[in-house]
């Protein structure tokens, strides 16, 4: 009998000292701090006229926590506390390109790209890059009297 008293002891012992080196303070208030690296996007939608019933358009949004992320169209920055950047069918008439770069602090951030073409078939190619890697590179017919394509990436 004191052989098990003994032992059981040994186990709530061992348990209590388990449970205070294994315990960290932790603080729920802060915000994680983790680098994600720039993140880059490049649409261009060849082909695309702009024509009355399509639409084409490109949007990023991001934060680091804290604040909207600030962040480059096409080489201009954007203003402090803009939070949603956004091209849409007139900028992308003609077939151009839009490049969104943010800046190396974003914690979260969303891309959205939305194609629809009415008579005219286009074609939209997209790349997202991370941190200096292509995580997306990808190329997609938009074709009249279909449903609207509508991705949305979120890193």
């Amino acid at each position: 009998m004191k052989i098990k008293m003994k032992l059981m002891y040994a186990m709530v012992l061992a348990l209590v000292t388990f449970a205070f080196v294994g315990c960290s303070k932790n603080d729920d208030n802060t915000v994680p701090s983790e680098n994600k690296g720039a993140l880059k996007v490049t649409v261009t939608a060849q082909g695309y006229t702009g024509e009355d019933g399509s639409t084409m358009s490109a949007q990023v949004i991001g934060s680091n926590g804290q604040n909207p992320t600030l962040w480059k169209v096409n080489g201009v920055a954007g203003t402090s506390g803009q939070s949603i950047y956004d091209l849409n069918k007139e900028y992308f008439a003609g077939g151009k390109t839009a490049i969104f770069e943010s800046s190396s602090s974003y914690l979260a951030a969303t891309v959205t790209i939305s194609a629809a073409a009415y008579s005219k078939p286009f074609t939209l190619v997209y790349k997202i890059e991370q941190g200096g890697k292509v995580i997306v590179d990808q190329t997609k017919e938009i074709l009249p009297n279909t449903t609207p394509t509508v991705l949305s990436f979120q890193y």
